[in-house]
């Protein structure tokens, strides 16, 4: 599970938003002037809709795995969907100022149902009588106490709307058996009409509309009673039900739309502060001469969507994208002359990106210094040997990986199941080789990623079996130097507050720090300190790792990635 920042409480929080969001009031404004250094506003909002949509990958992640893990009983029709979404949304507090919110919403759809309990059988309104309803509530659960918790601060402001319906199918005389109370005159909408709602067990169910508002109300009910932020937050809690003039149970459905209000007040003055200090690598990236570092290449891989079982590796796409502009911006090297792959296969590695440093080496008569980095998954082999993972993988003769809803680490892959894995991989010393007898000055390979079998998140990728046999080393060509974010039998995990691996960030930090004005082996020791002091601070001690060429064994420290 993706670690969460803790931020600490300020006060004066409404205040702060009245200048974040230009409030009106001009007292207000002035004081929170002194929090809130206006020219970071734009790249603050920019950096909470970037924590938005992570969050929001991570949710579907866990959701989508949530239900395939269901149990036959519990599942629902294999074209169910269930929709997920976190946005920010600007509002009005109860002062009359302007406030940025956060907004999670949670629903399903399918245009038929295959089980009866799949959604709420006829005339039902308990919670647990749907799958598709109690569903919706445990991943709510994860969402407000997990994945979302630092949202739901003690104290917060929160609106709670949830929408339930009926079919068309007619109410006479239902059974109400009172669980969620007696309601008398409750304000709610009914097909966008706003109306009371009263109903009792003694009076019972005798329309749809009561029969909505009773799905709404095990659905709120259900919600309290699992989620346990929302037992100290300020909750209110609205109804939106409908009555749909169709028949069938794809028509039963429920969903949650809740809005934080100020969500992120404590979280925007915190990172104005780090801004101020210029801790964040991804902004005011230094420039140098443009164009200075002629004789450099970069071939920046970035691997983050991988097809299902595997995992996607959270950040690799920012860390090869604020890479490139380092690289051009702060190491001088010409936009021309730094190529990112996204995703990139077997195939793409070795002809959009190896084979491209071929060709220069031969244009430019080996007059050239090379960068490669890596960011994704990788793994190693029986014999501990490393290897890249590329994306665009084909599971259709392995049986363990072919079927994601049957995938399963309790057992490790077989030896035939594992070859067929490898062969589609990247072998670390196989990459090496392809630059044997290659005309070059120098050639720095920088690996962000984990081959122990383990995420960025420290949770299993993949279960290989491996020998009791001591690793062999790794065959590097006399000019290269290779860099990794952790040994191969450790993890590199992901700097989840500043969405990048634990390496990256800190290789831009050094960047960035030095102007590019550094040599390798200040890097690596500068990136070693302060990579190990940050993740055993948070428990997750990394330490990377670095394998040098013979001939490079005393000059490769002398080495610059910026101009040579």
């Amino acid at each position: 599970m993706m670690q969460k920042l803790h931020f600490q409480r300020i006060t004066a929080l409404v205040i702060l938003f009245a200048a974040f969001l230009v409030a009106p009031l001009a007292s207000k404004a002035q004081y929170s002037e002194a929090l809130v250094n206006s020219e970071y506003r734009d790249i603050i909002l920019k950096q909470l809709q970037k924590n938005s949509a992570a969050e929001q990958d991570a949710i579907r992640n866990y959701a989508n795995s949530y239900l395939l893990s269901l149990p036959n009983d519990r599942k629902l029709y294999d074209e169910s969907k269930m929709n997920i979404k976190t946005d920010l949304v600007s509002g009005i507090d109860r002062d009359g100022l302007r406030e940025l919110n956060y907004r999670i919403v949670v629903n399903y759809s399918c245009h038929h149902f295959e089980n009866t309990t799949d959604n709420y059988p006829t005339g039902k309104y308990l919670c647990q009588q749907s799958n598709a309803a109690s569903a919706i509530v445990n991943i709510l659960h994860n969402i407000v106490d997990n994945y979302c918790a630092k949202a739901f601060k003690p104290g917060k402001r929160v609106d709670i709307t949830i929408k339930a319906s009926t079919d068309i199918t007619p109410v006479t005389k239902l059974d109400y058996n009172g669980e969620y109370g007696d309601f008398r005159y409750i304000a709610a909408r009914y097909n966008d009409e706003p109306v009371r709602i009263s109903v009792s067990s003694e009076s019972g169910i005798t329309s749809n509309a009561q029969l909505a508002f009773l799905r709404a109300q095990g659905l709120q009910a259900a919600l309290l009673e699992q989620c346990k932020a929302l037992k100290f937050t300020d909750n209110s809690f609205s109804y939106h039900t409908r009555s749909v003039s169709e028949t069938g149970s794809q028509y039963r459905d429920v969903g949650v739309e809740i809005i934080i209000h100020g969500a992120f007040d404590e979280e925007i003055v915190l990172m104005n502060e780090r801004l101020v200090n210029d801790e964040f690598v991804d902004y005011n990236i230094p420039k140098t001469a443009e164009n200075s570092n002629l004789k450099t290449y970069a071939l920046i891989i970035a691997n983050e969507r991988y097809n299902a079982p595997l995992p996607n590796v959270p950040y690799a796409y920012a860390d090869g994208e604020n890479l490139q502009q380092y690289c051009i911006r702060t190491l001088g090297i010409p936009a021309r002359q730094v190529r990112i792959i996204e995703d990139a296969s077997l195939q793409d590695i070795r002809t959009q990106g190896v084979d491209w440093f071929k060709d220069i080496a031969k244009s430019q008569k080996g007059d050239c210094n090379f960068i490669l980095y890596f960011a994704g998954h990788g793994l190693t082999d029986f014999d501990h040997t490393p290897y890249l993972i590329p994306t665009a993988l084909n599971y259709k003769k392995i049986k363990a990986l072919r079927n994601p809803a049957d995938f399963t680490l309790d057992k490790p892959l077989t030896k035939c199941e594992t070859k067929k894995l490898l062969k589609q991989c990247l072998r670390v010393d196989t990459l090496c080789s392809w630059f044997n007898r290659l005309p070059m000055k120098s050639l720095t390979i920088l690996i962000d990623a984990s081959f122990d079998g383990n995420q960025r998140d420290g949770s299993p990728l993949i279960n290989i079996k491996h020998s009791k046999n001591k690793p062999k080393g790794l065959r590097i060509r006399n000019d290269i130097v290779l860099i990794t974010a952790a040994p191969f039998n450790k993890t590199a995990y992901a700097f989840d507050e500043q969405h990048h691996g634990f390496f990256t960030y800190f290789l831009l930090k050094e960047l960035k720090k030095t102007k590019g004005n550094i040599d390798l082996y200040n890097l690596f020791n500068n990136i070693d300190r302060n990579l190990q002091d940050e993740s055993a601070l948070q428990g997750l001690l990394q330490t990377p790792a670095i394998y040098v060429g013979g001939k490079l064994k005393d000059t490769w420290g002398n080495i610059r990635l910026g101009a040579q």
